[in-house]
Formats: C-alpha cells, sequence, structure tokens
C-alpha cells in the first residue's frame, strides 16, 4: 500500500513533467551521439530520415547535426519544466498542455531543422552542394 501511495505521490508531482524529463532526454540523446555516433546506418540508435540515409556522408552529418539540436533543445525544455513545476502546485490540464506542447515542437523542429541543415549541405543524390566561398564568378 505504502510503495502504491509513493508512486502515485511522484508521478503528481508537479517536477514529473514531459518537457523536465524530455529536456533530460534530449541532452542525454544528443551527448551520447556526439560522443558515441552511430558508425553505419544499421546501428540501433542515430538520427535515421530518408535523408540522412542516402548515403555515408549524409548519415554522420545527419547525426552531427542532430546530436547539436538535440542538446540545444534539451537546454530549453529543461530549464522550462523546472519553471512550470515551480509555477504550478499541482498537474492540471493547462500544466499539461504547457509541458506537452514544447515536447512536440521541439521533436519537430529537431527534424525540420536537421532536414533542412542537409538540403542546404548535399544535393537530392547525396553529393555534397559546391561551395563557391562567397565568390563572384565573372561574368562571360
Amino acid at each position: 500500500m505504502c510503495h502504491a501511495f509513493f508512486m502515485y505521490s511522484i508521478l503528481q508531482n508537479p517536477f514529473c513533467n514531459a518537457s523536465l524529463l524530455a529536456g533530460l532526454l534530449f541532452l542525454f540523446m544528443g551527448h551520447m551521439i556526439r560522443r558515441y555516433p552511430p558508425r553505419s546506418m544499421k546501428a540501433w540508435y542515430g538520427y535515421r530520415t530518408f535523408s540522412s540515409t542516402i548515403n555515408q556522408s549524409t548519415w554522420d552529418e545527419g547525426n552531427r547535426y542532430a546530436a547539436y539540436v538535440s542538446r540545444w533543445l534539451g537546454w530549453i525544455l529543461f530549464p522550462f519544466g523546472v519553471l512550470i513545476a515551480l509555477v504550478f502546485s499541482r498537474q492540471t490540464d493547462v500544466f499539461l498542455y504547457l509541458t506537452v506542447t514544447p515536447v512536440i515542437v521541439g521533436a519537430l523542429l529537431l527534424t525540420g531543422i536537421t532536414e533542412w541543415h542537409l538540403l542546404q549541405e548535399f544535393d537530392e543524390d547525396g553529393a555534397p552542394r559546391k561551395k563557391d566561398g562567397g565568390q563572384k564568378k565573372p561574368a562571360v
């Protein structure tokens, strides 16, 4: 009986919220992928989308950049979750919306920003885009 009450009190605590927990998860994932990047597309973890699995170069860059964005989002979500926990004394519907919405937006941003980056760096066949170094080409 005491064990069930203890679990209930933990789950109902405002500090047990989606933004805080997802922020920690995003930080952890970003750190692990940065520290131990998946070496092949057959690895059980990594940033895996159509654009990132075209070839090894897109895979490496997609995972490198997704790890960066994941850490960035974690540093936003975690303090936001702590702030929401300090503002609310108990979990309500508004509390739920305020903690889950940033997580959904963060996951969409992680994918969108990383895909946009891959499209800037590689063409549709996975070949690196040519960078002209900002110099204008002479008129012919």
